[in-house]
């Protein structure tokens, strides 16, 4: 029985500024966080900010014929002043039941069975900026180095390896108390399968960020790790991981590590499901032999990963 599924998943960014925390004068900051053990920083994207994209990719991929099934944003005046809300209905909308919602006006709520921490860099911030606008020249008629025309402002921006983290309670999708709506309810077995698989679908083609016209990069999977779970509990969490290092440009992947984890786990685990790029990794014929330290492991491209999944029944012994 399938009670949780994870995901984990690797990409690289290049010179981005995906999620913002503010400004510092003149300096627009990048969201980071501190390790208390190496005291270095690493950019981080919020879960809000992933789960903001995710419900914009599924807007899309919906198409206008099925609009219906993700719920409007509206704007409420409450006693703290205007905030942002959705409808509250997870029985018609499929991004109210995935991703939770609070109506104080109905009394109403919903503790989102999809869980993330958004994304964060597996190697340290590198202390990179661009500048916003570009310096006055000499050259330039009217030039006066003691009367600069403009202000200089700066971003910071980055390159690295980002991995992600989303935790589905599968047995939660769909399924309704009189706590959240009016009247409990489940719904059909064929609309919470779709509903997970819809989001699956959305995280393989994970797009979004900030200041993608300047610091255009690629977002979605390089790498993904999907096990399905008899037990609600994340086994991968921030194990699945590349070393800090190049071979033949390609990246390394610490496949040791992952299989130590996936043999400690074995007995919550119904199958685990590993998907790469093959061409981008150098250790793909270790990265393969996985498929032989256990039965319910599989290596897939990541295209092949992505065709298993559409085929897979998630619910079928939930």
């Amino acid at each position: 029985m399938n009670k949780g599924i994870e995901i984990v998943s690797l990409t690289k960014i290049e010179g981005a500024n995906l999620n913002s925390d503010g400004t510092e004068g003149v300096i627009v900051v990048l969201k980071k966080v501190r390790d208390p053990v190496d005291m270095k920083e690493y950019v981080r994207v919020s879960g809000q900010s992933v789960k903001y994209h995710l419900k914009e990719i599924l807007r899309e991929k919906e198409g206008v014929e099925k609009l219906s099934k993700l719920s409007k944003i509206t704007g409420e005046r409450g006693a703290a002043g205007k905030v942002i809300v959705s409808e509250g209905n997870p029985v018609k909308f499929m991004d109210d039941d995935l991703f939770g919602y609070m109506r104080t006006d109905k009394k109403k709520r919903r503790t989102a069975p999809v869980r993330t921490n958004g994304m964060i860099s597996i190697f340290p911030y590198q202390e990179d900026r661009d500048f916003g606008v570009r310096y006055d020249s000499p050259e330039v008629e009217g030039y006066n180095p003691e009367s600069p025309e403009h202000n200089i402002h700066e971003t910071e921006i980055a390159t690295n390896i980002m991995r992600g983290n989303f935790f589905v309670e599968v047995d939660r999708v769909g399924v309704f108390t009189d706590e959240e709506i009016e009247e409990a309810k489940t719904l059909s077995y064929e609309e919470r399968e779709e509903r997970i698989k819809s989001l699956l679908d959305a995280i393989f083609e994970y797009y979004g960020g900030a200041r993608l016209t300047r610091f255009f990069t690629k977002t979605y999977p390089e790498a993904m790790v999907i096990v399905f779970l008899n037990r609600k509990i994340p086994v991968i969490g921030d194990n699945f991981r590349i070393k800090q290092e190049y071979k033949e440009g390609k990246y390394i992947m610490d496949v040791s590590l992952l299989k130590e984890i996936l043999t400690m786990f074995d007995e919550y685990i119904n199958k685990a499901w590993i998907g790469v790029i093959e061409n981008k990794f150098a250790n793909i014929g270790e990265i393969k032999g996985l498929e032989e330290s256990s039965e319910k492991i599989k290596v897939f491209s990541m295209k092949e990963l992505k065709e298993a999944v559409k085929k897979e029944k998630i619910l079928e012994a939930a």
